[in-house]
């Protein structure tokens, strides 16, 4: 179970580079377009504010919190016990897990509310945004799974496996 979520993350993780390179292409074209010829590509900060930031974010979050990546101040825990250490997991996982599928549920309002009014915004020109909100309760529910199955694991006494090469040796 745990390698196929990882499959899944890994693959949400590369869309979210994608979306890193797709925007730097479509900014530098709008750049050039606007300096050599004057005609900027419209919707280019519609585009990349609603779609492409948004991508970046969310679409990675749930392997960052797979594997325990996120920026933490670990100060004490290092110090403590292991069974301390693995308790401290436990609280902090199921506490992220509530949080974060609190977040899921919410944003998923947000989704289908904007999939209901067919939500654009309008800049240079209309652009269509309701597909991009898609993206928030997907990072956020799979970000409350990957809690979930950190929650699980450490419970078990089971380490989170990084990596398929650890996973197999």
């Amino acid at each position: 179970m745990e390698k196929v979520f990882r499959y899944i993350c890994q693959f949400l993780m590369l869309l979210g580079g994608l979306g890193i390179v797709l925007m730097m292409l479509n900014v530098s074209i709008d750049v050039l377009m606007k300096v050599i010829w004057n005609t900027p590509i419209q919707g280019t900060i519609e585009i990349s504010s609603y779609y492409y930031m948004v991508a970046i974010v969310m679409l990675p979050m749930a392997l960052v919190e797979l594997d325990d990546e996120q920026v933490v101040v670990d100060l004490l825990y290092n110090h403590y016990p292991a069974w301390l250490q693995r308790s401290c997991l436990v609280v902090a996982s199921a506490a992220a897990m509530a949080i974060l599928a609190v977040m899921a549920w919410r944003t998923g309002q947000d989704a289908i509310r904007a999939f209901k009014v067919g939500e654009v915004v309008m800049g240079s020109r209309e652009i269509i945004v309701w597909p991009s909100r898609i993206m928030l309760p997907l990072g956020f529910g799979l970000s409350a799974v990957a809690a979930c199955l950190r929650m699980c694991l450490a419970l078990l006494g089971r380490p989170i496996t990084k990596t398929f090469h650890e996973a197999a040796s």
